[in-house]
């Protein structure tokens, strides 16, 4: 039991690593694009919950490949978290959080990703 726990928070863990790494390397693409291209200033808060919500589906997916069930609430907690980081810099850096119809999209979509990602990710280790 105790093994399984420690397998799940790893795979956690390791959800919420690669989610944030290809965000990153998302947005520093996304900004390249934006600065090299005729691509609208409006067009940046939809880039960016894209962005965000492929960061989690392919973290979430990735990270639970090794694991042989519960992807659905190993996702859901990696989209969950990553979504509460996620509020919590903005919060930081911005001083406030503004729950405007963005918001909730960003949130809906980052813990439906989760879910879907671990999902994808134990049905990828079956086929193996």
């Amino acid at each position: 039991m105790e093994e399984g726990i420690r397998k799940n928070g790893i795979a956690i863990l390791k959800g919420e690593m690669i989610a944030f790494i290809i965000n990153i390397l998302g947005l520093i693409i996304l900004s390249l694009l934006m600065t090299y291209s005729t691509i609208s200033d409006t067009k940046i808060p939809t880039l960016v919950i894209v962005v965000n919500t492929l960061a989690i589906l392919i973290g979430s997916s990735i990270s639970t490949i090794k694991l042989e069930r519960k992807g659905i609430v190993n996702g859901l907690i990696i989209g969950s978290l990553y979504i509460a980081f996620y509020l919590l810099i903005s919060l930081i850096f911005a001083g406030t959080i503004n729950f405007s119809i963005k918001t909730i999209l960003i949130i809906t979509l980052g813990i439906i990703a989760g879910g879907i990602g671990g999902i994808i990710g134990v049905n990828l280790n079956r086929k193996k």
